[in-house]
C-alpha cells in the first residue's frame, strides 16, 4: 500500500497436476513445482504413483539397482541452474547410464536413505521407458 503497509497473499494457489489421482501425471513444465512441492511436504506423496520424464544420472558409489532421476531446474537465471532429483530404485538399473532420459512411473516411499542423509522420496519404478529430451530441457517455475 502506498502508506507502506503489506498485507500478505494467504491464497494458496493450486497445484497444476492432480495429487489424488490414481497416477499423478507431471507435465514437463510442471517438474519444478512438483519437485518443490514434494521436498516441502514428502509425506503427501508417500504411497502415491507418478508418472513423469527425467534424467538419470548414476554413480556407482549407489547401491545395485539404484540411481538419481530428476531434471535440471532453473529457479532465476542461468547461473543458478541445478540438478534436482529424488533416489530411484529399478531392478535393471544397470542397463541405464547417466544422461538418458526416461520416462517412469514410480510408487513413492517416504525412507531414510543415505543418498538424502536423512527421509525422502524413494521412487519405486514400477514401469521404465527411454524417451527423448524435452524441449526446453531445462525445467523452470515458469
Amino acid at each position: 500500500y502506498p502508506d507502506g503497509h503489506v498485507e500478505y497473499d494467504e491464497v494458496e494457489d493450486p497445484l497444476p497436476f492432480d495429487v489424488n489421482a490414481p497416477v499423478i501425471e507431471i507435465a514437463d513444465r510442471d517438474y519444478a513445482l512438483w519437485y518443490r512441492d514434494t521436498t516441502e511436504d514428502m509425506n503427501k506423496y508417500d504411497g502415491k504413483t507418478v508418472s513423469f520424464l527425467g534424467v538419470v544420472a548414476r554413480n556407482p558409489k549407489m547401491a545395485k539397482g539404484e540411481f538419481a532421476l530428476g531434471r535440471h531446474v532453473m529457479t532465476c537465471c542461468e547461473a543458478d541452474i541445478s540438478y534436482h532429483a529424488f533416489l530411484a530404485r529399478w531392478p535393471q538399473a544397470e542397463t541405464l547410464s547417466s544422461y538418458d532420459w526416461v520416462r517412469v512411473t514410480a510408487r513413492i516411499s517416504v525412507k531414510k536413505t543415505p543418498f538424502y542423509g536423512n527421509k525422502g522420496p524413494v521412487l519405486e519404478i514400477t514401469s521404465l521407458e527411454k524417451a527423448s529430451k524435452p524441449d526446453p530441457e531445462v525445467a523452470t517455475f515458469y
